[in-house]
């Protein structure tokens, strides 16, 4: 498996290390109802018996609470929103929400945040996924001129977002994903 240098400004991170409260969700419905578990304060994300888990610690009982991300829908963290990614169970944060929804890699700011950093290695994934809705299945935002990838069939099924499948290409290209997407999205809201 080939690792990704992810660079991330911190500005762009918006993941102030320290303290970060830790909320997860079972369903995308318990995140629409805001039913959400309270665990305590994120720590890290890890391997635990070949699946990825969240580490929370419980302030008041100084109790370490451990979550499987194959049993949840997706978590907040600082109130940023992460989902998981299926069927590999990784964590995706959600980076914009508008005509599409952009994600990152969430192993990647997760690491970061917890090790207090501005750069990472991505062992698992790729650097940014798309959705067209919040709970809507995600495709790498990686667009080829293939016909078979979950990436084709998106492009086929959104042919009103052309251009913004044309900017992005068919590299796994971070920066340019990005600046992609913003300028999409402020076409889209107009002068």
């Amino acid at each position: 498996m080939r690792a990704h240098l992810l660079l991330v400004a911190l500005g762009c991170s918006a993941l102030t290390h320290g303290q970060g409260r830790g909320v997860v969700f079972a369903t995308y419905d318990d995140l629409v109802q805001g039913k959400g578990d309270t665990l305590g304060v994120f720590q890290e994300v890890g391997i635990h018996m070949g699946r990825y888990v969240l580490d929370f610690q419980q302030e008041e009982e100084k109790k370490k609470e451990r979550v499987p991300c194959s049993e949840i829908w997706g978590f907040k963290v600082n109130e940023l929103l992460f989902r998981i990614l299926e069927p590999d169970h990784v964590p995706l944060r959600l980076m914009t929400q508008g005509a599409v929804c952009y994600y990152e890699n969430g192993l990647a700011h997760l690491r970061m945040w917890s090790d207090s950093t501005d750069v990472t290695m991505i062992d698992k994934g790729l650097r940014s996924y798309m959705s067209r809705e919040l709970n809507s299945p995600i495709v790498p935002a990686v667009f080829t001129e293939d016909e078979a990838s979950a990436s084709a069939v998106f492009r086929r099924e959104h042919p009103q977002f052309e251009h913004l499948f044309k900017c992005i290409g068919g590299e796994d290209d971070l920066l340019n994903t990005r600046q992609c997407v913003v300028d999409f999205e402020a076409m889209l809201e107009g002068p």
